[in-house]
């Protein structure tokens, strides 16, 4: 087990999460809040941590309504939770959706006002300015890497439009990474979850931000992920394939605070729209959208692909590496394994897109006329 610091405190390895209760217990605390999902809630390692919890003297409460994009309401119900319990710290165990709603329900246990007073970018936003319980995050999908990220993406309950909020404060204090969590994921799962890994390092190397250090991260995640997926996916089982993937999504989330891109504003707005999960969104729309933004960022292309070990000039490199996503696309039977879904391109969709401030970063301008284009060719397949 290796132990770094970076962005936060991270325990990284197999079996960490059997130490995770001592590592809570000896800062203190003994009425920890646990969030997960209701997928998650039932599993056997979820109730054993509990019980790990309880050895160590600590009276643990179990919260999981959390599920696929989570709604505001599920934050305040936490929140309430939370303040009945007399809860000291908050545990988040899951996806995305757990991390997410543990995280916002620890912004508001100290902050006044609504949750989306704090939405990230709006010039009017409250400070995120006051102490935050302490949180640990144990991921068990190797995709969003959220654990590592200061980020809340949480949905109106009404217009199910997604609000993203943000402070470095959010940041979870402690990280448990066990790569052992993920091995029993469902293929789809892995699959989706490991492309929006992949989308966030693509996207944060090709924001057109200045950020070197994000860059570095961002390149070596694109290597881990062509070089690890295939193998977890094909091979389940494989520990190596699954700490590769783990590692890589975390790398993801540090590198996209230099931004995100085109892929992910469509992505949002067909998860607002047709409440579609975000890592199949990212699926769906990575390719078109590599090859709007190829013209506009060539040499970071070509960069691309000598990463992944491609020869060639810059032009053979930078188009190589749209093949060769295309290539670990088919490899993984991911165009089958999408099924067809009843969605249609109309004025609302594209709205939605073009007002999500991730293309703000794209190394190309996306207009309305863009986004239609970009989903039509989705949508057309």
């Amino acid at each position: 087990m290796e132990q770094f610091r970076f962005p936060t405190d991270i325990r990284f390895g197999c079996h960490s999460l059997q130490k995770a209760p001592q590592w809570l217990h000896e800062k203190g605390f003994s009425r920890p809040l646990v969030v997960t999902d209701q997928g998650l809630v039932s599993q056997p390692f979820v109730q054993d941590f509990v019980r790990l919890l309880q050895q160590v003297h600590m009276n643990p409460v179990l919260y999981a309504d959390a599920q696929g994009n989570p709604v505001k309401s599920c934050v305040m119900d936490g929140v309430k939770l939370y303040q009945d319990v007399h809860a000291d710290s908050v545990i988040l165990i899951g996806g995305g959706c757990a991390m997410d709603v543990g995280k916002a329900i620890a912004l508001m246990v100290s902050h006044p006002g609504d949750l989306f007073d704090y939405e990230d970018g709006c010039t009017d936003a409250r400070p995120v300015d006051r102490d935050i319980p302490f949180m640990m995050a144990i991921p068990t999908t190797a995709g969003t890497g959220s654990e590592v990220g200061g980020s809340a993406v949480i949905s109106d309950d009404l217009t199910r439009a997604k609000v993203i909020v943000w402070s470095p404060r959010l940041i979870p204090n402690l990280v448990v990474a066990d790569p052992a969590l993920t091995i029993g994921l469902p293929t789809q799962v892995t699959i989706t979850t490991g492309i929006d890994a992949l989308v966030h390092n693509i996207e944060a190397f090709l924001a057109k931000s200045y950020h070197p250090l994000c860059d570095g991260i961002a390149l070596e995640g694109i290597f881990l992920i062509f070089k690890h997926l295939p193998t977890a996916v094909e091979y389940p089982q494989n520990l190596d394939a699954r700490q590769g993937m783990l590692m890589a999504a975390m790398m993801g989330a540090v590198a996209f605070q230099k931004g995100l891109g085109v892929t992910h504003s469509c992505a949002h707005a067909l998860s607002t729209r047709f409440d579609l999960h975000h890592g199949l969104g990212n699926a769906l729309m990575l390719l078109p959208c590599l090859e709007f933004n190829l013209s506009a960022a060539p040499d970071k292309f070509a960069r691309m692909g000598q990463c992944i070990g491609l020869q060639g000039d810059t032009e053979q490199q930078a188009r190589g590496f749209i093949t060769a996503l295309a290539k670990l696309y088919d490899k993984m039977n991911v165009r089958q394994m999408i099924p067809p879904y009843d969605m249609t391109v109309d004025d609302a969709l594209v709205q939605i897109a073009f007002e999500d401030p991730c293309h703000q970063h794209n190394p190309r301008v996306c207009t309305v006329d863009d986004f239609r284009l970009l989903f039509e060719k989705v949508m057309q397949h």
